[in-house]
């Protein structure tokens, strides 16, 4: 009788296991769907221009914001990039949405929304400098956590993005937005100030370590 009991018992475990095996052989691995790994999206124009993380930095609803995202060019010749926000789906007006070209040198990528504009390549020859690429938003329509259509032009093809529109904390606060001057040379009114709250792991949120 114990015998027939371990048999059984055998014949229990061996089914369990294969059934896990089958079904993470027949099921598709989470690694191979494609995902965004950072804060913002990526897509790609004509096949030679990456556009990655791109997002939007603003304090709030009608607060400016700034375009954070890095454009990269894998081919071997200068191309241009023009960024704007889809106006209709934006409920923006022409003036609240203005559009800017920037020019990405052969297999060379230009961060726009960093204090360094132009990061060359190893193995490839020295280029002129390049001021540092800013493009800010005077309104954004939306609050912060949705997103904002931003559109990507280049060699006759344009792509939409949805924009994650985040605030100006933490990795993201040396973009703080600031509103335009009413004249030439007059000073910039910095924007709405916001409270990011603790960081992560202080404050007890995730990761923090209680008795130190």
């Amino acid at each position: 009788m114990k015998l027939r009991q371990r048999s059984a018992v055998a014949l229990v475990t061996v089914a369990s296991t294969l059934g896990v095996a089958g079904c993470s052989t027949f099921s598709p691995a989470v690694v191979l769907r494609p995902y965004d790994p950072s804060d913002g999206k990526n897509a790609s124009i004509a096949g030679a221009v990456e556009v990655r993380n791109a997002l939007v930095v603003s304090s709030g609803l009608d607060e400016p914001g700034v375009v954070s995202v890095t454009l990269v060019n894998g081919s071997r010749e200068d191309v241009s990039v023009t960024v704007g926000a889809d106006v209709d789906a934006a409920g923006l007006s022409a003036d609240e949405a203005p559009e800017q070209t920037f020019t990405v040198p052969a297999g060379q990528l230009v961060q726009i929304g960093s204090p360094e504009a132009l990061v060359p390549g190893e193995a490839l020859p020295e280029r002129p400098e390049q001021a540092p690429a800013w493009m800010q938003i005077p309104q954004v329509p939306v609050h912060t956590g949705e997103t904002l259509p931003l559109v990507f032009t280049s060699a006759g093809e344009s792509i939409e993005v949805a924009a994650p529109v985040l605030l100006p904390c933490f990795e993201y606060d040396f973009l703080t937005p600031t509103a335009a001057a009413t004249s030439p040379g007059e000073e910039t009114v910095p924007a709405a100030e916001v409270e990011c709250g603790p960081a992560l792991g202080e404050g007890g949120l995730i990761g923090s370590h209680h008795g130190e």
